[in-house]
C-alpha cells in the first residue's frame, strides 16, 4: 500500500476530484481525475480511462502512477503508461510527468513528456472511481451519476420504481452488454437490464445497469415469415416493419412495449386465444449469459436454456436479439364497446352478459372487459371525468361478417359507444389507449378461475359511486383459454392452464399517495381472493410481486424446481438478481 500520508489535511492531499488538461506533442486533452484515501486512482477523458496509484510526499508534493486504456471511441487500441511527479496550491494542482504508449500486445510505439494542471471540483472520491474500467471496453456510452444523460438512461416508462446504478452502460451491440456483464462479474456488482422500463420491478441500486435502448437491429423475411428484432425497439415499430409484407407480430396492447421484455415475460398478445402466447412463436433468441458469453437458444441449440429465458424474464442474462415468427395477417375485426355504470345494476348486468357471452366464443376471438371509476381532472376527456363505465375490446381474427355476427349480443346491451369493425392490423396498439408518457401507476394481477354473481357483484361495487373509496380506475379481466391452454410446439416456462381470466389492475401512485393506493391495492386483491386461483404470470409481476414467494407464485411447481436448477447452472453466483428473482439451487437445496 503507498503512503498517502492520511494525517495531512484536505489540503495537502489529492483526495477528491480534480478537472483539468494534460498537455502533450503539441495538444491539449481535458480529464477528469479521481484520487480515494485509500492510495488508489480513477482517470477518465474522451478516449481513455484509468486506474493507478498515488503517494504523498512533502510540502504537498505528491506522485501517482497510471495505466490507461485507449476505449474505442478513440479509434486506437492500446495502453498508456504514465508517471507524473505532482504539486498542491491550495484548490490546484500541477504535474510534470512521462507517458509510454504500447499497442495491445504490449509492444512500445511512443514515448513523450506531458504537463497537467487541473481544480479541485470535489472533496470525495468520484463515485465512477471503483468502477471506471468499465468504459474501457464499451463502443457504446459509459455513463455515471452526474454525466449528462444519466438519469435518462436511468429512468422509463414506469416511475414507481426509481434507479441508482453504480453506472449505466449504453449498450452499442452485444459486444458491449458481454463487456459489462463480465466486468460486473470481476467486481462482484449485480447486472440490470432495461430497454424501455415498462416492467421495472426492483431498484438497480449499486449495480451495472444495462440498457438496450440503442440496439436497434430490424429485419423482416416476408418469404419465411420472421423477424430478427434488436433489444433496443418497441413493438409498434416491429408492427410497422411487418405490415409493410401483410404480416404481424404477436404484440400487446401498447406500441411502447420493449419486445425482449415481453418475449421474456411470456407475453399475451392481443389476439391471445388465437395465436397463445408470444413466446409460442420465438425460433430463437441471442443472450450473454452470467459467464460473459454471447449465445444463440433454440430448440436445437441450449434448449434447456432456450426453455427457461421465455418465462423466465431476465434471470438467465441479457437477451440482445430475437428472431420471431410472424403471422399472415393484415386485418382483423376489433374495437371497443363503452357501457355507463353510474348504476349499479346495469354495470352487472353488463358484466354478466359478457362473462356470458366469451363462454359461446371460438378461438378466433380474444376480448377483455374492464371497469372504470375515473376521477373529475382536466387531463381527461370531458365525456370521462368522474364517470363510471364498463369497456368490453375484442379483437376476431376472421371474417369480418363473422365477427360481426359474434358481437351482435354484446351491442344489443346498448353500448353509448362502439367503434368494432374491420381494421389493419397495423392499428391493433391503439384499441386500448394505453398511455405513450411515463406514468406513476402502481400495477397488480392475478389469474382468476370464472367469475360467479359474486364475482361479479364484488367487481361493480369497487366503481359504484355510491361508494366512497377509490377511484379505482381500471380493472381489466382479459378472456383467456383457446390456444393459450394447449401445449406450445415450443415449449416454455410459461403455464396458466386452470385459469379462466387474468385480472390487471391499474391505479395512478402519485409519490405521497404511493402507500394508500397500495393498500387500496390489497383490498381489492382479498376481496377477490375466492376467486383466485393464486397463480401469476411472469410478463404480469411488478414491483410488489418481487418477493421470492410471489415470484414462485409465476410457475408450475416443477417449473420452478426446473427453473432454480438451471439458474444454478448458468448463474450460480445470482449475477442477474435485479429481477423477480428466480435464486440459484443445486440438487433441491
Amino acid at each position: 500500500m503507498p503512503e498517502t500520508n492520511s494525517g495531512a489535511g484536505p489540503a495537502q492531499t489529492p483526495v477528491g476530484v480534480w478537472a483539468g488538461v494534460v498537455r502533450h506533442d503539441g495538444q491539449s486533452d481535458p480529464y477528469t481525475i479521481s484520487f480515494a484515501p485509500d492510495g488508489t486512482i480513477a482517470l477518465r477523458t474522451p478516449v481513455t480511462v484509468g486506474t493507478g496509484t498515488w503517494a504523498a510526499g512533502q510540502a504537498g508534493r505528491f506522485t501517482y502512477e497510471l495505466t490507461e486504456t485507449l476505449t474505442p471511441a478513440s479509434g486506437q487500441a492500446g495502453q498508456i503508461q504514465a508517471h507524473v511527479e505532482a504539486h498542491l496550491d491550495g484548490a490546484a494542482h500541477t504535474g510534470v510527468g512521462s507517458a509510454r504508449i504500447h499497442t495491445p500486445d504490449g509492444t512500445l510505439v511512443h514515448t513523450t513528456t506531458a504537463e497537467s494542471a487541473g481544480e479541485r471540483i470535489g472533496d470525495e472520491p468520484a463515485v465512477w472511481h471503483d468502477v471506471v474500467s468499465l468504459g474501457a471496453p464499451i463502443r457504446g456510452r459509459t455513463l455515471h451519476r452526474g454525466d449528462d444523460g444519466f438519469e435518462e438512461a436511468c429512468s422509463g416508462w414506469l416511475l414507481t420504481v426509481e434507479h441508482r446504478p453504480a453506472a449505466v452502460v449504453v449498450a452499442a451491440d452485444a459486444g458491449d452488454v458481454a463487456a459489462a456483464v463480465r466486468f460486473a462479474a470481476t467486481a462482484d456488482l449485480p447486472v440490470a437490464v432495461e430497454s424501455t422500463g415498462h416492467g421495472k420491478s426492483v431498484p438497480a441500486d449499486g449495480a451495472v445497469f444495462v440498457s438496450t435502448r440503442e440496439m436497434r437491429e430490424l429485419s423482416v423475411d416476408p418469404r419465411a415469415r420472421t423477424a430478427r428484432i434488436g433489444a433496443g425497439l418497441r413493438w409498434g415499430e416491429v408492427v410497422d416493419a411487418a405490415a409493410e409484407h401483410g404480416l404481424a407480430p404477436l404484440c400487446g396492447s401498447s406500441e411502447q412495449v420493449g419486445v425482449m421484455g415481453y418475449l421474456t415475460g411470456g407475453g399475451l398478445p392481443m389476439a391471445c386465444r388465437t395465436y397463445g402466447f408470444a413466446a409460442d412463436h420465438v425460433r430463437s433468441l441471442e443472450l450473454v449469459t452470467a459467464d460473459g458469453r454471447i449465445r444463440t437458444v433454440s430448440p436445437d441449440q441450449d434448449p434447456d436454456l432456450f426453455w427457461a429465458v421465455r418465462g423466465g424474464t431476465s434471470n438467465f442474462g441479457v437477451v440482445t436479439s430475437a428472431e420471431i415468427d410472424l403471422v399472415p395477417l393484415r386485418s382483423v375485426y376489433g374495437g371497443e364497446l363503452r357501457y355507463p355504470a353510474e348504476d349499479p345494476a346495469h354495470a352487472a348486468h353488463v358484466v354478466r352478459s359478457y362473462l356470458a357471452w366469451v363462454k359461446e366464443q371460438p378461438d378466433g376471438m380474444s376480448s377483455s372487459v374492464t371497469l372504470l371509476r375515473l376521477p373529475d381532472v382536466p387531463q381527461l376527456p370531458r365525456e370521462l371525468r368522474g364517470r363510471s363505465i364498463v369497456q368490453v375490446h375484442i379483437v376476431h381474427v376472421g371474417d369480418e361478417a363473422q365477427g360481426a355476427r359474434l358481437v351482435e349480443p354484446l351491442r344489443a346491451l346498448g353500448p353509448e359507444k362502439d367503434t368494432c369493425a374491420s381494421m389493419p392490423y397495423s392499428r391493433i396498439t391503439e384499441l386500448h389507449q394505453d398511455p405513450k408518457h411515463p406514468v406513476r401507476v402502481h400495477f397488480r394481477s392475478a389469474l382468476l378461475y370464472e367469475p360467479d354473481d359474486a364475482a361479479v357483484e364484488t367487481l361493480v361495487s369497487f366503481i359504484d359511486p355510491a361508494v366512497p373509496e377509490g377511484p379505482f380506475p381500471g380493472i381489466e379481466l382479459r378472456h383467456l383459454g383457446g390456444a393459450l391452454s394447449r401445449p406450445p410446439a415450443r415449449p416454455h416456462s410459461v403455464g396458466i392452464r386452470d385459469a379462466a381470466f387474468h385480472m390487471w389492475m391499474r391505479m395512478p401512485a402519485p409519490a405521497e399517495q404511493a402507500d394508500a393506493v397500495r393498500r387500496a391495492a390489497d383490498r381489492v386483491l382479498e376481496r377477490l381472493r375466492p376467486w383466485d386461483t393464486g397463480g401469476l404470470l411472469p410478463g404480469f409481476l411488478y414491483e410488489h410481486d418481487s418477493g421470492p414467494e410471489r415470484v414462485r407464485r409465476a410457475y408450475s411447481e416443477p417449473d420452478h424446481r426446473r427453473l432454480t436448477a438451471l439458474k444454478a447452472e448458468y448463474d450460480p453466483h445470482n449475477l442477474f438478481r435485479v429481477n423477480h428473482n428466480i435464486p440459484p439451487v443445486l440438487d433441491g437445496a
